[in-house]
């Protein structure tokens, strides 16, 4: 028995606000009377950081747990013998290697399309919108460095928990699970909708000047999900995506280094990016084809 699309956005959006809300309420009560001797104001995600990174990064991931995880749970226990919103066809090792493939290859083009994107500057009839963006991307970009900046072992294994793990998990569950499940009722073509929800996945982290990097690998996520039908496979993509920018971060502070000397860009030559696209192309199609043999029931040899 299929449920209503419509029915089930809103028990999506429901239970996503009831436990997004709920939980960082009670941490924030929690965080108050902890903090409230050095006059910090939990609300002030700033100076909680800065005052207690450690406490920051439980509130980080246990925020990203009751935004996406919880949600997702609660819609397939609740799923009443529709069919599961996570499909878990069988894959193959070799998917997985291709899925490295294409992560690696991309990376220069990827990282030349962020540049582009955070150079982006709104028409002076928007400015106001874009001071606001800015505003916000500045607010973001401050959390993060606080974050991912650690030296230690320690920091750099409850950096992979909280920045990889947790939100590979939770937003492939939700994101590609839950809500392409739900548009693929209401939309012929499965492109428009792997289109729709990685916009929808990269507004959702109001980080307007990553918002086309974030946007084309929500989509490459959708396609690796969708050509599989297991929804193993992009969290393992999304994992291999986060931890690498973890673990890059825990090298430049090791050698001293700070954030923006990590994020700076150098402009390579065209062919290297020329060349990257052709890769990702091809990897792609490696990729899709594996799949195909794979969900048709011809394994590979």
């Amino acid at each position: 028995m299929e449920h209503n699309p419509l029915r089930d956005l809103i028990r999506l959006l429901g239970s996503v606000f009831v436990f997004a809300v709920s939980i960082q309420l009670l941490l924030l009560l929690v965080y108050y009377f902890l903090f409230k001797h050095a006059g910090i104001n939990p609300i002030d995600f700033i100076s909680l950081y800065k005052y207690s990174p450690f406490a920051g990064k439980i509130f980080l991931g246990i925020s990203s747990i009751a935004t996406f995880i919880l949600p997702a749970w609660y819609m397939q226990v609740n799923n009443a013998g529709a069919t599961s919103y996570f499909q878990t066809q069988k894959t193959n090792f070799w998917q997985y290697i291709t899925v490295l493939f294409i992560l690696v290859s991309f990376m220069p083009a990827m990282s030349l399309i962020a540049h582009l994107n955070r150079e982006m500057e709104l028409p002076a009839l928007f400015s106001g919108i874009e001071a606001w963006m800015r505003k916000e991307e500045m607010r973001m970009e401050e959390i993060t460095k606080i974050v991912v900046l650690d030296s230690t072992i320690s920091g750099l294994l409850m950096n992979l928990v909280i920045m990889a793990v947790i939100p590979a998990v939770g937003e492939e569950l939700i994101f590609r699970g839950c809500l392409q499940r739900i548009f693929g009722k209401w939309i012929a073509s499965p492109h428009v909708c792997i289109w729709l929800v990685a916009i929808i996945f990269s507004a959702i982290h109001m980080q307007f000047y990553g918002f086309l990097p974030r946007m084309l690998i929500g989509a490459l996520f959708g396609y690796l999900y969708f050509w599989s039908k297991n929804i193993y496979v992009p969290i393992f993509a999304h994992f291999l995506n986060n931890a690498s920018v973890t673990v890059m971060a825990f090298i430049y502070s090791g050698d001293g280094k700070s954030y923006e000397e990590m994020t700076a860009f150098e402009y390579d030559t065209s062919d290297i990016y020329v060349a990257s696209l052709i890769l990702t192309s091809i990897f792609v199609l490696i990729y899709y084809k594996v799949s195909k043999r794979i969900t048709n029931g011809k394994e590979l040899d």
